[in-house]
């Protein structure tokens, strides 16, 4: 049974966005993150790789991509695709 939210309750869940950016870029990003009123906290999975990941509310979609696509036009940032698997889905064998 999957939970259904009540218009007008706060998000339960918060968004995910996993990125990849130049590794000289981590820190400027996550300035100019902090600088829209954090408006997403990143945290950086591989520091090597430069694999970052975005948690930000549900009702911050469009802002938090609306910055992303501003910022793509100075640096070169690629989303992570990741595969979310449904909790009530049987396992692949």
């Amino acid at each position: 049974m999957r939970e259904t939210q009540i218009p007008g309750d706060p998000p339960r869940w918060s968004k995910r966005l996993y990125l990849r950016v130049p590794r000289r870029e981590i820190a400027y990003l996550k300035f100019i993150l902090e600088s829209y009123d954090n408006l997403a906290f990143m945290s950086v999975l591989d520091r090597f790789e430069a694999v970052l990941c975005l948690t930000f509310s549900p009702d911050q979609v469009a802002g938090v991509r609306d910055v992303l696509t501003s910022l793509a036009r100075e640096i070169e940032i690629r989303e992570i695709r990741v595969p979310v698997r449904d909790p009530h889905q049987a396992a692949p064998d």
